[in-house]
């Protein structure tokens, strides 16, 4: 074979390579290895028969619209372990189905005549964090509103959404492995795992644009932190994303947050805050609790009334 032959048979050789590598454009649906750490999410603490209830300060320079406003408020949150049953989308309870987490972020807003109230509620699988359901109801003097995404098995984000004056919408599209919901970010950030690389990617699942925004959360290192609720030793770590996404605290993200967690068995959520500065958010106070058969409020000494 003379050299121009050889150029040839290398040329075609390089041809077929490049046709087989674009023969496929989807991407597999095989779960890959998860970025969370399950020794953390399945440890004794959560089989306590109680919930987390933790309490923060909300302050931001923009409001509900995007207006430059000092607004400070306070926010509710739980998160306590149950039992989902994925084919039916809701809390099992005769002792079957799936050990999850559920998560729950809501806050009261009055802003002028208007009066803001906001629930989120996320379902994720206890293992791995993987979504089952994310649901969001709001009130604000115009209308109610409810929005859900649900994570079934078949592959697909299913999502609804009903209001008086704000349409309603029902559609579906595919959805992704280790891709979140909004709601879900708080928990997410508690349960990495950078035991084997201090980069960490994942999405973010967003209904109104039927996308997974790409997203990556970089641990930074150890900061010794000083807020309302005391003194903690924590992670801080820097979550960055592609576009903005639908943030609980800001309306909608920075293109970087920073996270800071405490270190410890539970891992408690402690600050939060944008690069640009323009919102952040930081514990006030914590009980574990039944708080479906006691009174917590007799037990806070910073926070009085509810959000």
């Amino acid at each position: 074979m003379d050299d121009q032959s050889g150029v040839r048979v290398l040329f075609l050789v390089l041809c077929m390579a490049v046709l087989a590598g674009c023969g496929g454009t989807t991407e597999p649906q095989s779960e890959t290895s998860p970025i969370t750490e399950a020794s953390y999410l399945t440890a004794d603490v959560w089989n306590d028969g109680q919930a987390e209830v933790a309490f923060y300060q909300v302050e931001r320079t923009r409001d509900q619209y995007g207006r430059s406003d000092q607004q400070r408020f306070v926010v509710g949150t739980y998160l306590v372990k149950h039992r989902f049953r994925p084919t039916a989308m809701t809390k099992a309870t005769d002792g079957t189905g799936t050990p999850a987490f559920k998560y729950a972020f809501f806050y009261e807003l009055d802003s002028g005549s208007y009066q803001y109230k906001r629930n989120w509620v996320v379902n994720a699988r206890q293992n791995d964090l993987r979504p089952f359901k994310h649901s969001f109801t709001s009130f604000d003097w115009c209308s109610n509103q409810y929005r859900e995404m649900a994570f079934p098995p078949d592959g697909r984000v299913e999502v609804r959404m009903r209001s008086d004056d704000y349409g309603n919408r029902r559609t579906s599209f595919p959805s992704r492995s280790q891709s979140y919901p909004p709601a879900e970010l708080p928990l997410l950030i508690r349960g990495l795992d950078f035991g084997r690389s201090d980069t960490l990617r994942f999405h973010v699942t967003v209904a109104d644009s039927a996308e997974h925004v790409p997203a990556k959360a970089v641990r930074l290192g150890r900061d010794s932190l000083d807020i309302a609720a005391g003194s903690f030793p924590a992670e801080r770590i820097a979550v960055s994303y592609e576009s903005p996404v639908p943030s609980l605290i800001g309306e909608v993200t920075d293109s970087v947050e920073t996270y800071w967690r405490g270190i410890g068995a539970q891992r408690r959520l402690l600050r939060v805050n944008a690069e640009s500065g323009r919102y952040q958010m930081e514990l006030v106070e914590h009980v574990r609790s039944p708080y479906w058969k006691e009174n917590i409020w007799t037990r806070l000494a910073r926070v009085s009334e509810r959000p």
